[in-house]
């Protein structure tokens, strides 16, 4: 996969904030490294339920409140999720419903989440 120069990245950002492109693909390993069976069941939870917190999302999965602080903190990374915060409450909001792999370039595209399911 050939680097781009950060003029080439500025471009590209700016081509895609006014709607005349798509962002380039990202590298494929950190995301898959970080999709453990966990990590695809609580994304799975976040689109299905839609938890109003990360505190209802762990009363929901039983799961221990660090380890899925972690998790999210991961997707969100990948860019997958958004955690958006109100006060002390955090709550993750879906962005993506699917996640594109090109095992040939060692790349992936998130597919915006539409609220559908």
């Amino acid at each position: 996969m050939a680097r781009k120069s950060l003029s080439e990245l500025r471009e590209e950002m700016r081509a895609v904030a006014r709607g005349e492109g798509k962002p380039s693909p990202l590298p494929a390993a950190p995301l898959l490294a970080a999709l453990s069976r966990e990590a695809l069941d609580l994304l799975g939870v976040v689109l299905r339920e839609r938890p109003a917190t990360v505190a209802e999302l762990v009363a929901r999965t039983g799961r221990a409140q660090p380890n899925v602080s972690r998790s999210l903190q991961q997707l969100a990374g990948h860019g997958l999720i958004r955690l958006e915060r109100k006060g002390r409450e955090v709550r993750p909001v879906p962005v993506a419903r699917e996640v594109r792999v090109d095992l040939l370039r060692g790349t992936y595209e998130a597919m915006p989440f539409t609220g559908a399911m």
